[in-house]
């Protein structure tokens, strides 16, 4: 009974491995790889939690200072953890790290969306890009720059709120990567580590 058992989960494996290398930019080997990294911290139920999390994407992210690092790390949890539970599967963990290494670059837009879209609300409201330019400055820098970020995030909706209604769609915040690049690219910043092989 056991060997049957596990050869219908090998197979379901196979599948799913196979389903996400058709909607990732990762190979079948590749994702057999992660796969075998992600289950040595995995619980029983096949997720790891935001400490696993950094832990396993530390080595794939540079930054000037730990306190950064740390920030960006939560941020990514975040933006990975599509459903909102605090714990990320395999298919997240997957789809979110495929977009972060190797996506488009209207896939990175729409995963740094994500990053500043803290409530998961579907739009970006000015306290939360002052919150995270805030958090991330204060990381890299020692002096306080909270007035300029504000007035920076001000000049930013009054240029691209197209709607006036005190927030960024998807939409909105693309028309952003054309005025302010470094917001867009904050995704690239920390990447260094190609993919596994």
């Amino acid at each position: 009974m056991g060997h049957s058992e596990s050869k219908v989960q090998v197979a379901e494996d196979t599948e799913e491995i196979r389903d996400l290398s058709n909607s990732s930019h990762f190979t079948h080997n590749e994702i057999r790889k992660l796969q075998t990294e992600f289950e040595k911290l995995a619980d029983e139920n096949h997720t790891i939690n935001k400490n696993d999390f950094k832990r396993t994407l530390e080595q794939h992210v540079s930054c000037w200072s730990a306190g950064a690092q740390y920030l960006f790390l939560e941020r990514l949890f975040n933006a990975f953890d599509l459903d909102g539970n605090e714990r990320i599967d395999f298919r997240e963990f997957i789809q979110g790290l495929s977009v972060f290494m190797k996506g488009t670059p209207e896939e990175k837009m729409e995963l740094s969306f994500r990053l500043y879209d803290m409530d998961k609300s579907g739009s970006i409201e000015p306290r939360e890009l002052i919150k995270i330019m805030s958090q991330m400055y204060s990381a890299f820098y020692n002096e306080d720059q909270s007035q300029k970020i504000k007035e920076l995030v001000h000049q930013i909706f009054e240029d691209l709120d197209i709607n006036g209604d005190g927030s960024l769609s998807l939409k909105e915040y693309k028309l952003m990567a054309l005025k302010e690049p470094m917001m867009i690219d904050f995704i690239e910043q920390f990447l260094i580590v190609p993919p596994p092989k």
